[in-house]
């Protein structure tokens, strides 16, 4: 092995440990679980794209776990003429994570499915994506798993994941 071979062996090692390093001593991630609440829906608006109804709703409610306080989210349901759905929303929370307060951001999606008169069920996933006070720079992703209530409206969901 010449000694420029050698000197690139060398210095690739060298990097691959420094950034092995920089990954190993990143911000550490916390587990997180709990349940989010819809306690009242703020506003509904219906409307129809051929055979798929649409709803946006604004809600307010409370979270509990990890997460703790009040939030408000604006939900969009796409429903096809098969039972199934898709959402996406934001949501906005006053809360506390470890004694820390502030606002956080979350955005969400998930997908699910009529499973009686009644009732729905859904999954999907909710990501933190910015906060402030003595939550900003807070990050996160939470697996959400849920049902709604189809006389009411609202739902309750589970979060399992990390923030850090």
């Amino acid at each position: 092995m010449n000694m420029r071979n050698f000197l690139s062996v060398l210095i690739l090692a060298w990097i691959g440990t420094v950034c092995t390093q920089v990954a190993a001593n990143g911000p550490p991630h916390s587990t997180a679980s709990g349940f989010f609440s819809q306690t009242g829906i703020n506003s509904l608006d219906e409307q129809f794209a051929g055979p798929n109804m649409i709803l946006k709703q604004t809600s307010e409610g409370s979270v509990f776990g990890t997460l703790s306080g009040s939030y408000e989210d604006a939900l969009r349901v796409v429903i096809h003429p098969n039972g199934k759905f898709n959402v996406k929303f934001t949501i906005v929370c006053e809360c506390t994570v470890d004694g820390k307060q502030g606002y956080l951001y979350l955005v969400a999606t998930d997908k699910g499915q009529m499973v009686s008169d009644t009732q729905a069920v859904f999954s999907g996933r909710a990501v933190i994506t910015g906060g402030t006070g003595e939550l900003s720079g807070l990050r996160g992703v939470l697996q959400i798993e849920g049902i709604v209530d189809l006389t009411t409206g609202l739902s309750e969901y589970d979060y399992v994941g990390w923030v850090n």
